[in-house]
């Protein structure tokens, strides 16, 4: 078994995009590791110092160049200090051979902490680029790169067949699975545990849903859901495996293999038969999730196989 995955926020990845951060970080991607560049000056100074931003190494973290397996973990720490000039954005890129915008977030602070866990993709290699910029428009970035290691050994899964999960409506039948022991909860059961629920599914305006507590929409069907204690995110990412490949599925290298971080999702929509679902929960664990049969509806159901790491 693989010791790997999320963090809260992005428990994993957050994906948000922009334009102005999509040309910016084009940019950047032209500069070295670990350089700086002015881009202008505010007109009444006379000097000329970008934001300084640097890796943190306390308590044994060190970033440098790397390799990890598909789905290996890497904590990142990172500050940055604007001095006179307030740092005023701050995006994260990742380049697998073609630019992913990972983080573009526009702010207004002299400091800048940031702690995340990053996951290796399945790519051979995977430049990561963290940029700030001040209000003077002043750039600074730093960055490392993490090379795909050979796995010589997989783990072991676990599988749930069959896991039928209830929409919010749904009068007999749960909506809250967890992954730990293959559990299915009403409402009111999940929320006597809260820790224990890494998955919820519900009926959306047209869709069958999987989500997680800590997905936005979610309390709109289960208001409650914003005062639990315990608030797990698990992300998706769709696939386009067969249920032929699924079923062959022995250990846990096509689960690692399968989901992209990058591309994860607080949750995966139009379920339809047939579709099979890549995900990482809180705790760290892949897997897969085989669509079997939806009953459409806030009252009907949805039935599955999951793959999940022991």
């Amino acid at each position: 078994m693989h010791p790997f995955f999320p963090h809260k926020g992005i428990p994993g990845v957050m994906k948000i995009s922009s334009y102005r951060g999509a040309v910016l970080i084009a940019f950047l991607s032209l500069i070295l590791p670990g350089s700086s560049v002015i881009v202008g000056c505010h007109k009444d100074t006379n000097t000329c110092t970008p934001a300084v931003l640097h890796f943190l190494t306390t308590n044994g973290l060190a970033v440098t160049d790397t390799a990890l397996p598909p789905g290996g973990s890497l904590r990142v720490s990172l500050e940055a200090d604007g001095s006179d000039a307030n740092i005023t954005y701050f995006g994260v890129s990742m380049n697998d051979g073609q630019n992913h915008y990972v983080l573009d977030s526009g702010m207004n602070a002299r400091t800048l902490d940031y702690t995340q866990l990053i996951y290796k993709g399945n790519a051979g290699s995977e430049h990561w680029t963290f940029t700030v910029m001040n209000r003077r428009r002043q750039i600074s970035s730093i960055s490392f790169t993490i090379s795909k290691a050979v796995v010589c050994l997989w783990g072991a899964i676990q599988t749930y067949d069959p896991v039928i999960l209830g929409a919010q409506s749904n009068p007999g039948r749960g909506g809250f699975f967890s992954l730990a022991d293959g559990q299915i909860f009403t409402y009111n059961q999940a929320s006597a545990d809260p820790g224990l629920t890494d998955i919820i599914y519900y009926f959306g305006s047209y869709e069958a849903t999987l989500s997680s507590p800590m997905e936005s929409e979610a309390p709109g069907f289960f208001p409650g859901l914003v005062n639990w204690s315990v608030r797990n995110e698990t992300r998706y990412d769709t696939t386009l495996l067969t249920p032929a490949v699924f079923r062959q599925a022995q250990n846990d290298s096509l689960l690692l293999t399968s989901y992209e971080p990058v591309n994860g999702k607080r949750k995966a929509k139009f379920l339809v038969p047939g579709m099979v679902v890549a995900f990482r929960n809180q705790a760290g664990k892949a897997g897969l999730l085989l669509v079997n049969k939806v009953t459409p509806g806030v009252d009907g159901e949805a039935e599955c196989t999951i793959k999940v790491q022991k």
